[in-house]
């Protein structure tokens, strides 16, 4: 038989594991606001500029219209000249949330999440009050945003995007027609997961959906940036 130092050895040593998985679990958990719902609080940026370059890199097919193919070669011959970013107008949905540089906030309340950002003061609304698109509304560089949770998953819907902006600062276009739907996932405090879904029948031949990988910035206090073109001498 076991002496009895030895069998409470043991038992110690089980309590152990039992606590530190625990205590693992409760890390590796995400958080969750009063209400029950994932927290997506907090400061954010792409884990790379992958999908700022070329939005469509993690996309199993994406078949362009002609006069979007047309467009998009024109843009590529030209090295992306005349892109938004390059002359200090809004990168849009969702190429706003894709470069690595440029972090943004994420202020979480029960009916809206604000998007705060970093890149030229910008900011962007996501009602979650259950609200429906507006009739009629003139088209914006960051569209009209409708969202609602699916379980742990915020599915925020956009249109009203206007044809200024790119999809990414490679040239991929859209036109008036964009719908962007956005699923956002935090599986663990120190990551969200973004399923982008690109739906416009004018520029793609279907829709089309990519996964960007965001990670959590330490602090909570966003800095600023403000562009501006310099006048020709």
């Amino acid at each position: 038989m076991r002496s009895l130092f030895a069998r409470w050895m043991a038992a110690a040593a089980a309590v152990a594991l039992l606590t530190c998985g625990a205590a693992g679990a409760q890390e590796s958990r995400s958080p969750r606001t009063p209400n029950g719902r994932a927290d997506l609080s907090g400061i954010w940026r792409s884990a790379s500029n992958r999908f700022l370059n070329d939005l469509a890199a993690g996309a199993s097919e994406v078949a362009l219209t002609p006069w979007a193919a047309a467009l998009y070669k024109e843009r590529l011959a030209s090295n992306g000249k005349g892109r938004p970013s390059e002359r200090c107008l809004p990168r849009g949905v969702p190429g706003v949330m894709l470069a690595r540089e440029q972090p943004w906030k994420i202020v979480q309340t029960p009916g809206a999440v604000i998007i705060l950002f970093h890149e030229s003061l910008h900011f962007r609304q996501i009602f979650t009050d259950g609200r429906a698109f507006p009739a009629d509304s003139a088209p914006s560089w960051f569209g009209y945003s409708v969202g609602r949770w699916d379980g742990e998953t915020l599915v925020a819907e956009t249109v009203g995007l206007n044809e200024e902006t790119w999809l990414d600062e490679r040239g991929h276009p859209h036109s008036d027609a964009l719908r962007v739907t956005e699923r956002f996932r935090r599986p663990t405090p120190g990551a969200m997961d973004v399923d982008i879904t690109i739906d416009d029948p004018k520029a793609y031949a279907k829709p089309w959906t990519v996964t960007v990988r965001f990670e959590r910035v330490a602090g909570d206090a966003l800095g600023e940036e403000v562009c501006a073109i310099r006048p020709a001498a």
